[in-house]
């Protein structure tokens, strides 16, 4: 009385049916009402509207996220997924390369703060050029829709104002 294991299918088709179920997943995902674009496009508008208050609510503000946007994106495609393709996941390497991205974030925030700087050094006569027309036509044109879109038709917090420290009189002051 022998009983045979039941055929199981090749690992070629084990694999693509996982792949086609994942594909399907993550299709329906993308689609459906609430899905990652919907939640996404809420956490961005969350992290962005927490840079719009910590950099003063205006061009700065728009001119660091696009910035540090940009160096993170084209670090991650250029820089971080080929490392992470011939890396070996399993090894130590994996701890470097976190490592690694975590000072490449910190170095591309540092970076982002001094986006001026690469308007101004792109095209050197035109860069001065659109970074000042960019600081007069901004709040004129941008920022009232770009504060309705961040606070959802409410109207923004005031701009905090920092609160001088009062000098402590001492005893020999009183004097």
């Amino acid at each position: 009385m022998s009983e045979e294991a039941p055929e199981t299918p090749p690992i070629r088709k084990r694999i693509g049916d996982h792949v086609a179920t994942v594909s399907r997943k993550g299709r329906e995902e993308l689609t459906r009402k609430g899905g990652i674009p919907d939640q996404a496009h809420g956490l961005f508008r969350k992290w962005f509207r927490k840079v719009w208050e910590a950099r003063g609510g205006g061009l700065y503000a728009v001119g660091f996220a696009v910035a540090f946007l940009y160096f993170e994106i084209n670090d991650i495609l250029f820089d971080d997924i080929p490392k992470l393709v011939a890396i070996n996941v399993m090894s130590a390497d994996l701890i470097g390369f976190i490592i690694e991205f975590i000072i490449d974030t910190l170095i591309n925030m540092a970076l982002a703060f001094a986006w001026p700087v690469w308007v101004i050094q792109w095209q050197p006569p035109f860069g001065l050029g659109s970074l000042i027309a960019a600081f007069i036509l901004f709040p004129r044109f941008v920022k009232q829709p770009m504060e309705h879109w961040l606070f959802e038709g409410k109207e923004p917090p005031p701009p905090k104002k920092r609160e001088k420290k009062k000098k402590q009189k001492t005893k020999d002051d009183q004097d």
